[in-house]
């Protein structure tokens, strides 16, 4: 199985950082360059353009650790397995702003560079959603 890994520093605050990222049905405005999102109880669907809608599972939303974690459910990849995990976490010692950590473990391995890629522009999105809502 892949694991693929990023952790980042953001301009905002770790509440601030949590309340963008809890908002699951709003997903879009964190990741600019997504389409719209519905949500239907814990399923998420997002347009993803050229990826077509993707279907994903809402697994959690855990406010006391800053965590929510997903599963892409349906979508064009033919994955075996995937589970997504996201945290807020406090910023680096004497650093301001906090830090994201993603973790997304798939299967087919074969599909890790792909997936690598799209979560490299996601990065991007969110350091720059994240940095406009920074005081």
């Amino acid at each position: 199985m892949a694991s693929i890994i990023r952790e980042f520093a953001v301009a905002a605050e770790p509440d601030v950082a949590w309340a963008a990222l809890e908002e699951v049905g709003k997903v879009n405005q964190l990741i600019g360059f997504l389409g719209p999102v519905t949500m239907d109880g814990d399923v998420r669907r997002v347009d993803m353009a050229e990826n077509g809608i993707i279907e994903e599972l809402i697994v959690s939303v855990d406010a006391p650790l800053r965590r929510m974690s997903y599963s892409v459910r349906k979508g064009p990849w033919a994955l075996i397995h995937h589970h997504s995990v996201m945290q807020i976490l406090p910023p680096a010692q004497g650093a301001g702003g906090s830090r994201v950590a993603w973790l997304v473990d798939l299967k087919p391995d074969e599909l890790a560079e792909e997936f690598a890629a799209g979560m490299e522009g996601a990065v991007e999105a969110i350091k720059t959603s994240l940095g406009k809502t920074a005081p």
